[in-house]
């Protein structure tokens, strides 16, 4: 994705095909559902509307359709089985879900770890059964916080969540916590020495977590399953920076 438009790049990199392009428009947080047959994305511009809202279209880029009428939605999620649409809503600091057919959206219930603050969902499992949220709490015995990963019903966002203790290296924000395709453990990044980022499978069973991936450079901005589950995705790089010194000739 670019910011005004959404292409489909074969996976050895070779074809490239346009599905999506409007230069009025800022686009952000593509989502894949329905098994690839259906792209829903955040757009902001598009009709003369300065207001971010969630849209939804075929793999294609045909049949464009607006879903959302907020001010600020934004951070779309598939129920992969093709029924919900999950996303933020700026105005009401809450979470909704809307029909990925259109129709009326719902505020949902708070969510998350109990005693963090909110914090965006990560993803949804391929049954649509559970999503998986990031959250922080403080340890009043060490007085330092500690992550962990809310797995909550998404057929009673009443029943209290399942909380899974995270990795204290864990970097939820670079591709969150994603739930395997099995949807027996989840997924995320941690950052070890010299700011290497790894991957790190955590079972939602209470097993041990293990390290998944051994890099021994760069970071991981995102990663992500292909539909079919049988690969990973995983993206790599590196942020160059320079420092310049500046002196005063006058003194």
């Amino acid at each position: 994705m670019q910011p005004d438009k959404i292409l489909r790049v074969s996976s050895d990199g070779a074809k490239q095909t346009e599905l999506f392009s409007d230069s009025a428009v800022s686009l952000g947080g593509v989502a894949v559902c329905q098994t690839g047959h259906t792209l829903v994305i955040r757009m902001r511009g598009r009709e003369g509307n300065d207001t971010g809202q969630i849209w939804r279209m075929d793999a294609d880029g045909s049949n464009l359709k607006r879903l959302t009428n907020g001010k600020d939605d934004f951070r779309p999620l598939c129920s992969p089985q093709g029924k919900w649409v999950y996303y933020y809503e700026g105005k009401s600091n809450g979470w909704m879900r809307i029909p990925l057919e259109g129709g009326t959206a719902e505020l949902l219930p708070a969510t998350g770890v109990p005693g963090s603050p909110t914090f965006p969902s990560s993803s949804i499992s391929r049954d649509g059964r559970m999503m998986a949220e990031y959250g922080t709490v403080v340890d009043k015995a060490t007085n330092t916080y500690k992550s962990a990963i809310a797995i909550i019903n998404t057929d009673s966002f009443t029943a209290p969540p399942l909380v899974v203790p995270a990795d204290p290296r864990i970097t939820v924000a670079n591709g969150g916590a994603q739930f395997t395709p099995d949807s027996q453990a989840i997924v995320y990044s941690i950052r070890g020495e010299n700011n290497v980022d790894n991957l790190w499978l955590q079972p939602l069973n209470g097993k041990p977590g293990r390290q998944i991936t051994q890099f021994q450079s760069d970071q991981i901005p995102g990663f992500g399953w292909s539909p079919d589950g049988k690969k990973l995705l995983i993206g790599r790089g590196h942020t160059e920076s320079d420092v310049v010194l500046l002196r005063d000739t006058a003194k």
